[in-house]
This record gives structure tokens, C-alpha cells and sequence, in this order.
């Protein structure tokens, strides 16, 4: 016996219509009130409270990269801030701004002891090094050359606050002032080493170069087989969908386990534009679910609203606190209903591994070779994190920002540092300087490049501007019987006036990156100073690094074989 199934052939291509309830006749309302069972009494059982317990493991080590296992440092979530450890990048001294607060602040202190003319002794002999292509602008340079240099004037006052006789001589104090100026000098030693770091910080451990991203891990000591690995993280707000856990194979020490039950009372879930549970009922206004742009091919939306129509009133929620800076999953649920009757429920990827959504990821090739049976993906990982994460803070300006583009003329990748950090910490476009660089040389020249009036010249090859590196291909391993390929830093040679090398800190790290870091859509890679406080009111300030979607393929101006005329 064959069997047909009928289905409605829509004509249009929207759903308005048949979420529209369009009617004339108020007792054909009641009519569907009937027909829907209104009027008439349901026996199914309602929640009336549940029972959840958790297994709880608070996060008490953290390590950088992947590549040492046993690296693992002393993490505590109440006192120290994640986002600060893992974004932290080596420095080469105190920040610029620092510096030239500490400047400023002996400029004062010596207004202050009535020693004022002694400050262009202090600024010759405590002068600031060189800056070369990083020198500031003109207003920047102005200051720094009538203030001294904190870093170097630190070992001169120690021996002033000593009341050292041959110190004060050489900035020519007068002996009946050599008092005040060793106070001053004690004054502003004590301000200065409670904000300069003491040593330089080592390079950033957790930065990788060659990805242009974050790479690090966080565990319970409690569960040391289920470690939280972060291989790619870009950067930005910290969360729970930045970290990949393996399911637990190892049996928990009973006596390590926190568990935390309790009992609720559930409450129906509730969302905007929700609809009513009657049909007599005026709905909200505000949120139009016939309004949706679906087609009849369009399944994700058209399931979408056909669950808010049709099973909203079949959720429940009960909350289940999580502690932050912990590792919890749900060990015991249990629902009784208005009847007397109780239901254990279970994981919903007990039943279905493929569900997936709002829990950690399997690390890729962490399950490999571990499933039941062939073709059979591992199941979800039943750990829940919450991270003890930073709310918003003061985020500035990038003070570097390096695009990485692909140049589809010359078949080519590369990375154009925008802007870097000058010796004062401010930014510095670098096509705006080398365009005031090479203003002067067009002006001499006709609107080709070629000086007016001269005959036509061959160039091998035209200019690629100052800031432009190119990414060239390489074999890995340099085996010729490989396909894979990484993109290795070219260091171009110009004239003398333009340094070869990157300017910018994220390029001088790197000598190669992989191949899939610079995709079509391009990659933009964005330093910035971030400022915010934790829960006990202290201040962190660090420099973080972002990596965003670039701006597509460009083109350098590259060109091989040029005739120029005049």
C-alpha cells in the first residue's frame, strides 16, 4: 500500500500570512479557542522543583603555550587577573609616559626646593638617547630635550640622597642647598620605585609570532587530566568559549570534589516576543516573528520561529551558581513533578553527541583514535568554565597596527606596518611620513616620476613604499617533495634614508608566519594600552595585542619593466 503525504506549495516567498491571525468575526476567536483545547482541562504534569548538583574545581595553575606540560605557575583567581598574565609582553624599560611623568615630577620637585636653575643640568647631563627613525614629533622632542631622562638620572640622585658632595658639584648646587636637594632627590627616588619596574620583564610567553595569537592553558590541580587549552585566542574580552577541555577519562579523588546541590524551583523560560500561551491574548508589539525574512527553503529560520510560536511554554529554567575562576559540570538533576512523580534527566549529549552548544570543545586531535567505533565522533566535553574575567575597561587608541594583505598582482603577501609607537609612546603613521619624505623628490620630478624634459628611463622595477614587507613563500623544512608552504619576512634594501627592517614591535618577533594566517580577507594585528581594576579596587594597566579580520587584497604598486616618460 503506498502512502502520500500532502504539502502546501507556497506561492510567495514570505511567512506574514500564516502567522497572521487576520479575522472579522470575534466568535470565530472563540471557535479556535475550542478547537485549540482551551476550554477544556490538561492532565500533564508541571515541574514543581528540581535538584542539581555540580562537581566544582576551582582553576589554581596556569602555563604558556603547549610545548612544556610541566611549566605550570600558581594561579589564584580572587588576586590575580588572567587577561594580565596571558597578554603581558616583554619590555625594554618603564613606558614612555612614565617616563616622561618622572620628568616632569623632578621638574616640580626642584620648583618646589626653590632649585629651578638646576634643572638644564640635570637635562644635559641626563639627556635622552637617540631616537632615530622613532623620533617623536616636534612638540614631544621640545619637552623631552628640557627634562632629564628618568632612567638615567636614578643613579645620580641615589648618590645626591647620599649627600654626595661630588653629585651636587656636578650640577653646580651651591653647598648651603645640597640639603634640600638630597631630600628632593629621596622624595622623588621613593615615587619613582614604586611605579618603574624593577627588571625588565623577558619576552611574552604566551604570544605567538608565527600565528599572530594568544597560546596558553589553565587546570584544576584537582583534575590534572583535563587541562583548559586556549591555542587560539585573538585577544579582547577572556570567556569561556575561548578554552578547549577533553572529557575527564580519569576517575576524580572523592576527596578533591566539591559538590554543590541544591534545590529550586523552576520558572518557564522568557524572552522577548515571546507568545502568549492564550490565543485570545494581544501579544507584544514590539518583536514581529512575521516579519522574519524566510523563504520556504530557508529551514534554520523557518525552525527558529516555528519554535518560538510553538514550544515556548515547554522550557524551564533553574539556575545553577558557578563560582568564578572554577571548572563545574553537573554530576545530578533530578525533576519532581506536581504528581509525585521524579525524572532524572540527563546530559542532552548522552543521546546525542553531535549536541554541542554552550560547552568546551574537544581539542582537535585530542580524541583521535580514542571513539567506540569507526566514523564515531568523541562526545562533548561535560566541563563548564567561567573565568574569572575582567569587565569593560578603559581600552586606548592602537599604538601599532600591522595589516597583512595578500597582493594577488605580483603573487605575494604582505604586511604593512600602519602605524607603530615613537620613543614617547605616541603613534606614527608611517604612510603619512613617508609621503612627506617623498614629496620632495616629486616636486623635482614630472607626474611619472621621470624629471621634466628628460628622456624616457627603464626601471626594473618601481618603488614599493617605505612601510610595505614583503611575505615571500618558502618550503617548510625546505623539502621540494612537500606542498606546505610558510611566509617568510623579506627585509627589503632601500636607499639610506629608509631602514630595512620594521620599525614596530610585532614585526621585529617574527620571522615567518604560516601560510592560513594571512587568508584572502586579510588580517589586521592591533597593539593598545588597556587600563581596568579588579574585584578589590586595584588598578592593572598592560598592553594587549588584537588580531582582527583585515580589509582584503590590495596592492603594493609593484611593477617590473617600467618605461618612464616625461
Amino acid at each position: 500500500m503506498a502512502m502520500f503525504r500532502y504539502e502546501p506549495v507556497p506561492r510567495d516567498t514570505g511567512i506574514e500570512e500564516a502567522l497572521a491571525a487576520v479575522v472579522h468575526d470575534a466568535a470565530w476567536f472563540l471557535a479556535r479557542q475550542y478547537a485549540f483545547g482551551e476550554f477544556t482541562g490538561d492532565d500533564a504534569a508541571s515541574p514543581v522543583h528540581v535538584s542539581v548538583a555540580q562537581e566544582r574545581h576551582l582553576l589554581d595553575g596556569w602555563r604558556a603555550g603547549q610545548d612544556d606540560p610541566e611549566a605550570w605557575q600558581p594561579y589564584d583567581p580572587s588576586a590575580m587577573v588572567l587577561e594580565e598574565l596571558v597578554e603581558e609582553e616583554a619590555s625594554d624599560g618603564p613606558d614612555p609616559r612614565l617616563v616622561l611623568a618622572g620628568g616632569l615630577r623632578w621638574r616640580r620637585a626642584l620648583a618646589a626646593a626653590g632649585l629651578l636653575p638646576l634643572l638644564p643640568a640635570f637635562a644635559r647631563t641626563c639627556a635622552f638617547g637617540p631616537s632615530g627613525a622613532l623620533a617623536p614629533d616636534a612638540s614631544a622632542a621640545t619637552v623631552r630635550e628640557r627634562l632629564p631622562d628618568p632612567v638615567a638620572l636614578v643613579p645620580w640622585l641615589e648618590r645626591l640622597a647620599a649627600r654626595d658632595a661630588e653629585a651636587a658639584a656636578q650640577f653646580g648646587a651651591a653647598e648651603e642647598s645640597r640639603e634640600a636637594l638630597a631630600t628632593a632627590a629621596a622624595q622623588w627616588l621613593a615615587w619613582w620605585t614604586a611605579r618603574a619596574p624593577a627588571q625588565p620583564r623577558g619576552p611574552a610567553r604566551t604570544w605567538d609570532p608565527h600565528r599572530m595569537e594568544y597560546s596558553f592553558a589553565v587546570r584544576a590541580s584537582s583534575v590534572p587530566d583535563v587541562p583548559l587549552q586556549a591555542a587560539e585566542y585573538h585577544g579582547g574580552h577572556l570567556d569561556w568559549w575561548a578554552f578547549d577541555a577533553a572529557p575527564a577519562r580519569a576517575p576524580v579523588a572523592e576527596a578533591a570534589v566539591v559538590r554543590d546541590a541544591r534545590t529550586t524551583v523552576p520558572t518557564p523560560a522568557r524572552y522577548g516576543g515571546m507568545p502568549v500561551s492564550r490565543f485570545w491574548e494581544l501579544e507584544d508589539a514590539r518583536v514581529d516573528l512575521g516579519s522574519v525574512d524566510a523563504s520556504p527553503a530557508d529551514l534554520g529560520r523557518l525552525l527558529l520561529v516555528a519554535f518560538a510560536t510553538v514550544y515556548e511554554n515547554d522550557w524551564f529554567c533553574a539556575p545553577l551558581p558557578a563560582l568564578p575562576g572554577s571548572l563545574s559540570r553537573v554530576v545530578e538533576c533530578t525533576v519532581t513533578d506536581v504528581f509525585g512523580g521524579v525524572t532524572t534527566l540527563a546530559p542532552a549529549a548522552a543521546e546525542d553527541p553531535e549536541w554541542n552548544v554552550y560547552t568546551l570543545s574537544e581539542p582537535q586531535g585530542a580524541a583521535a583514535g580514542d571513539t567506540e567505533g569507526a566514523g564515531t565522533s568523541p562526545p562533548p566535553s561535560p566541563w563548564f568554565c567561567r573565568p574569572a574575567s575582567l569587565p569593560e575597561g578603559l581600552e586606548s587608541p592602537p599604538v601599532e597596527s600591522v595589516l597583512f594583505l595578500r597582493d594577488e598582482g605580483v603573487n605575494l603577501a604582505w604586511a604593512v606596518e600602519e602605524q607603530v609607537a615613537d620613543r614617547a609612546g605616541e603613534p606614527i603613521d608611517r604612510y603619512a611620513r613617508w609621503i612627506a619624505a617623498a614629496r620632495p623628490a616629486a616636486t623635482e620630478a614630472g607626474p611619472d616620476g621621470a624629471a621634466s624634459g628628460s628622456p624616457p628611463r627603464y626601471r626594473v622595477a618601481t618603488t614599493v613604499p617605505a612601510h610595505w614587507y614583503p611575505l615571500v613563500p618558502q618550503l617548510l623544512d625546505g623539502q621540494p617533495d612537500q606542498d606546505q608552504y610558510r611566509l617568510r619576512l623579506v627585509r627589503l634594501v632601500r636607499d639610506a634614508s629608509e631602514p630595512p627592517s620594521p620599525l614596530g614591535r610585532l614585526l621585529n618577533e617574527t620571522d615567518w608566519l604560516h601560510e592560513e594566517e594571512v587568508p584572502r580577507s586579510g588580517v589586521r594585528v592591533e597593539r593598545s594600552r588597556q587600563y581596568s581594576r579588579w574585584r578589590d579596587g586595584s588598578a592593572h594597566a598592560w598592553a594587549t595585542r588584537r588580531k582582527r579580520s583585515g580589509t582584503g587584497s590590495g596592492s603594493s604598486g609593484l611593477r617590473f619593466d617600467v618605461l618612464e616618460t616625461s
